[in-house]
C-alpha cells in the first residue's frame, strides 16, 4: 500500500510541473516578428567584357607543350652531316644535356662506365657508344673524371654540325655528414 501512495504522489508532482507555457511562446513569436535582420546590399558585379580568342592556329594553352620535332626539317637529299633516324632512342634522350650530371664510374682499365644522374634523381650506367641528349649525343669516351659526347646540332638548313660536349665529374652537393 506504501508502494501505491508513493506512487501517487509521485504522479501528482510530475502533473504539477506541467505549466501553462502560453507566454514563453507568446515572447519567442514577439521576438521574432520585431526582429529584422541587418544585412548590407550587395555591389552590383563589374561588367562583363568579352575576349575574343585570337589565336586559334596557335598551340591550345589547355594542352601541354609537345617536343620539338628536328627530325622534320631534315633534307636527305643533301650530302651531309645527318643523323641516324631509323635507331631506336633510349631513356636519357629524353633529358636535356643541361639536366644530366655524372656522379661517378664503375669499372676496371679494361671496362670503364660512367654513372650519369638526371634532373629526377634516376641514375644510369652509360658507357662509349651509347645515346643522351636531346641532340643525339653518342658517348665517345669515358674516364674517370668526364663523359665526353658528341652531338648533332641542326643548322636550319637541313644539315647538322657536330659538337663535343663533356660531363665533369661532380661531388654530391647534398651531402650529410
Amino acid at each position: 500500500m506504501l508502494n501505491k501512495l508513493l506512487l501517487a504522489i509521485g504522479v501528482l508532482s510530475l502533473v504539477g510541473c506541467s505549466g501553462d507555457r502560453r507566454d514563453l511562446e507568446d515572447f519567442v513569436a514577439s521576438t521574432k516578428a520585431s526582429h529584422v535582420p541587418g544585412i548590407k546590399k550587395l555591389e552590383e558585379p563589374p561588367e562583363f567584357e568579352h575576349y575574343a580568342y585570337q589565336a586559334k592556329h596557335l598551340r591550345s594553352p589547355f594542352q601541354p607543350p609537345q617536343r620539338e620535332l628536328t627530325e622534320d626539317i631534315i633534307d636527305t637529299s643533301k650530302n651531309c652531316l645527318q643523323p641516324d633516324l631509323s635507331r631506336r632512342k633510349g631513356r636519357l634522350e629524353t633529358y636535356a644535356i643541361d639536366n644530366l650530371t655524372m656522379r661517378g664510374t664503375l669499372g676496371d682499365g679494361d671496362k670503364l662506365w660512367g654513372l650519369v644522374e638526371t634532373s629526377d634523381a634516376s641514375v644510369y650506367r652509360v658507357g662509349a657508344g651509347e645515346y643522351l641528349g636531346l641532340y643525339h649525343g653518342q658517348i665517345s669516351a669515358v674516364s674517370r673524371k668526364q663523359i665526353v659526347v658528341n652531338e648533332l646540332i641542326p643548322d636550319g638548313t637541313g644539315c647538322w654540325n657536330e659538337r663535343q660536349t663533356t660531363l665533369e665529374l661532380t661531388a654530391n652537393a647534398n651531402k650529410q655528414g
